[in-house]
Parts: C-alpha cells; sequence; structure tokens
C-alpha cells in the first residue's frame, strides 16, 4: 500500500530484507490516494518490483501527470499551511508519473491475489482516496483518518469534508477492530468510533 515520499524505495527493500522477502514477490501495489508523499517512489518501485498499480478512476490522470495540488485544510493552521504551499510550493507535490494498470472505482475483490480483503472507495480527504478492509478486522484508511494528535482522528487536511463523513460512515459499517492510517499509530475501534461521534455531534 502505497509507496512513501522521494527516494525511499531503498528502505523497502531493507524492510522486506528483514522478512526474508524480494520486492519480486510484489504480487499489487495499492494507491491509497496521489499525493506526492504517498507515490514519490512508486517509479522506482514499481519498475523493480513490475507489479501493477491500483488506483481510483478519478485520479488515474493525476498520477500519470506526475503532479498534485496539496489539499484544502480542515482547521485555521491547516488551511493557511494548504494556501502557502498551493502558492510557494507547488514543485514538492510533483513525483515521477506512473501509468496505472489497474482502475477502479467502488469496490475491488483481493482474492485474486490470495488475501481476504476488499479495497473500497472512500472520498474526502481526495476525490479517489481507497481504504483497504483486511479479513473484516483491519482497515488501511490512507488519509481519510490521521494519528497525529490527542483524543482526535480527523484529518487537518480534506478537499470534501461532506464525502469525507460518508466515508467515515462507510468505514464503520465494517466491523474492523484496528485502524492504520498514512500518518501516527494505529487505533482502536474505540477510538475511531469515539472520534466519530466527536465530529458528528459538532
Amino acid at each position: 500500500m502505497d509507496a512513501g515520499v522521494k527516494n525511499k524505495s531503498k528502505n523497502l527493500i531493507r524492510a522486506l530484507d528483514k522478512l526474508n522477502a524480494d520486492i519480486s514477490e510484489i504480487k499489487l501495489i495499492i494507491i491509497t490516494h496521489v499525493h506526492y508523499d504517498h507515490v514519490g517512489s512508486l517509479n522506482d518501485i514499481q519498475k523493480k518490483s513490475q507489479a501493477p498499480v491500483l488506483v481510483h478512476k478519478s485520479e488515474e490522470k493525476l498520477l500519470a501527470l506526475g503532479a498534485t495540488e496539496f489539499p484544502k485544510g480542515t482547521a485555521v493552521f491547516s488551511k493557511a499551511i494548504s494556501k502557502f504551499a498551493n502558492r510557494f510550493l507547488r514543485s514538492q507535490g510533483e513525483f515521477r508519473n506512473v501509468k496505472a494498470d489497474i482502475i477502479i472505482e467502488d469496490s475491488f475483490k483481493l482474492s485474486d491475489y490470495g488475501v481476504e480483503g476488499e479495497i473500497i472507495h472512500t472520498p474526502g480527504h481526495t476525490e479517489g482516496s481507497l481504504s483497504i478492509i483486511i479479513d473484516n478486522k483491519y482497515c488501511i484508511v490512507g488519509d481519510s483518518l490521521f494519528n497525529l494528535f490527542p483524543n482526535n482522528l480527523y484529518p487537518p487536511f480534506a478537499n470534501d469534508e461532506e464525502e469525507l463523513l460518508k466515508s467515515w460512515r462507510r468505514i464503520k459499517e465494517y466491523q474492523c477492530q484496528t485502524y492504520y492510517p498514512g500518518h501516527g499509530r494505529s487505533f482502536t475501534r474505540e477510538e475511531f468510533e469515539s472520534s466519530f461521534i466527536k465530529v458528528t455531534n459538532r
């Protein structure tokens, strides 16, 4: 899932070595969303692994273009960061472009890859954000949820907050017990439900 920032493919190779695995064993690369910090090393990883790249339909062109804007902020501080970044740091959002192999819309089963899981469309942070459900126990949420601030899982950046809340509801429908965000440590279902109540009641 995802490919981090630029020039980090060696980190992945070292991590795989510790697991006695090789980059050539990767069978699928899932992109939760096309932002520079999630696809920065994708071009290199894809070439070394020869694995197909999966992305949502709405972000296929961004991946092929090799550049995205910074998302909108959801709080005063993040709105300021977003505005500044889009004005003065646009080059930071650029990456080596990649042509996607698998384009999905609403959902995608992973059984053909030996995994009891499903990829679901969870827009909000970006239009094409994806989350991955594994064994109905674990959920990789990309940037649909953050875990960087105490008692607050709401992302500081999201292009469409109304869609984001719909996606939270969709994620919550699955009975996952552990969630893995793109930023911050994993968290429990209880933590997610607590944050969900705060967000929907504000």
